[in-house]
């Protein structure tokens, strides 16, 4: 990725956090971008931008994305893009099972996942272009990409490529 477009999406990435904190709608970070807004150096070359949110929030941020510019494409029932140009943000919806556990769904709500208690933390946890945002916890995205390489889960293969140094790093801060 060139450093030009890196720096408009950490941009990016940063007004919407903004923006979504300001409507009081917490917003993690995920895929390739939390990955390296826990550790700079990986090589990583995060592509397109990965957002979760609460499902109960997801027609407040549409609507907020739409003020802001964007397109709202490919929705289902647990997802939804928002385009803007070249620009493309995933946003996966989490829900809350009935043992109060953070679950996400793949496909069309037939495969359940199961998110670790502390996966969604309430602090913004990471810094990126200097600036706090929140992101997937480190030790989630671990068990996340794992397991999509246990299930050949198609968005997380693209991502284990950086899983053993991402699991270096993650063992190391524990």
């Amino acid at each position: 990725m060139d450093v030009k477009r890196r720096a408009r999406q950490t941009k990016t990435v940063i007004q919407i956090s903004e923006m979504l904190d300001e409507a009081n709608v917490r917003a993690w970070l995920g895929g390739g971008w939390a990955l390296t807004a826990h550790d700079s150096s990986l090589q990583s070359e995060p592509g397109d931008i990965g957002f979760y949110i609460f499902a109960a929030d997801a027609a407040q941020v549409r609507i907020l994305l739409t003020e802001a510019g964007f397109g709202i494409v490919d929705c289902t029932a647990n997802s939804f893009a928002a385009v803007r140009g070249r620009l493309y943000i995933a946003w996966e919806l989490l829900w809350v099972d009935e043992n109060d556990n953070v679950v996400t769904y793949e496909g069309r709500l037939e495969r359940e996942y199961l998110w670790p208690r502390d996966a969604f933390p309430h602090d913004k946890s990471v810094l990126l272009g200097g600036v706090a945002v929140r992101a997937v916890a480190a030790s989630a995205l671990r068990q996340y990409l794992s397991d999509g390489e246990k299930n050949n889960g198609g968005k997380r293969q693209k991502l284990s490529k950086d899983l053993s140094r991402f699991k270096s790093l993650v063992h190391d801060r524990m």
